[in-house]
């Protein structure tokens, strides 16, 4: 493993560790598909198995880290045929959510929806990819939850995050993607929500997902399009 951790001493242990790692995953020091060996984290961060633990479970939460079969913890790595079927399924389940929040949104959810829609606007404009990326799933967290499904919201997070994280990977610090263009494909679903059209927010989704899938396909097919400015 490249990366070295300095030692960690105080009682906001399995936060800390989480950070650390989640930045070195986004500023490249950990790479994708690299493994995550829990003693030999342990060990950098001079603490036990079980703050390590935890720090991964709150990254593999986040999308960040993917626990395989036999136990071992890998950084997310999303091939095309992954994001192929993760796309597929968003295209069933979030029309679904959308639907629902158009049906169903009462004037308190929508003002939240906006705030959330001007914080991820603000990301943009200060070019905060993480922020942004965090901003970003936590404004579809909230379309999907006025459904009232939790079981939908649990099939979505579970489907989704892993491609946010993927995505928070491949752009930080690359300077190939338009953060305020990728926000202001959010507006026609936000305003086919607050008008109580269903059919305009499929819709709207359909397009959005459309732009988003050919922006992923891209960095994802021809990688060094996407490489940092400074290289």
């Amino acid at each position: 493993m490249g990366a070295i951790f300095d030692q960690l001493t105080n009682t906001t242990l399995r936060g800390r560790i989480a950070e650390k790692l989640r930045d070195a995953i986004l500023n490249g020091s950990l790479k994708e598909g690299e493994r995550l060996v829990e003693r030999r984290l342990a060990a950098q961060f001079a603490t036990s198995l079980t703050a390590v633990r935890e720090a991964l479970i709150e990254l593999e939460s986040e999308g960040f880290v993917i626990k395989r079969p036999n136990a071992a913890t890998y950084v997310t790595k999303l091939s095309l045929e992954a994001a192929e079927h993760v796309f597929a399924v968003r295209r069933i389940l979030e029309a679904y959510a959308v639907s629902e929040a158009a049906s169903l949104a009462n004037p308190e959810q929508i003002r939240n929806l906006q705030r959330i829609y001007l914080d991820l606007l603000e990301a943009a404009r200060s070019g905060d990819t993480q922020r942004f990326i965090v901003t970003d799933f936590s404004l579809h967290e909230a379309i999907w939850r006025i459904s009232g499904n939790d079981y939908l919201v649990a099939a979505l997070r579970r489907v989704v995050l892993p491609l946010f994280a993927a995505s928070a990977i491949r752009i930080a610090s690359r300077c190939a993607f338009d953060l305020l263009e990728d926000a202001q494909l959010h507006l026609p679903l936000l305003d086919a929500i607050r008008a109580g059209d269903p059919e305009r927010a499929r819709t709207a989704l359909f397009t959005a997902i459309n732009e988003w899938f050919n922006e992923i396909r891209a960095i994802l097919s021809d990688p060094a399009r996407h490489e940092n400015c400074q290289n």
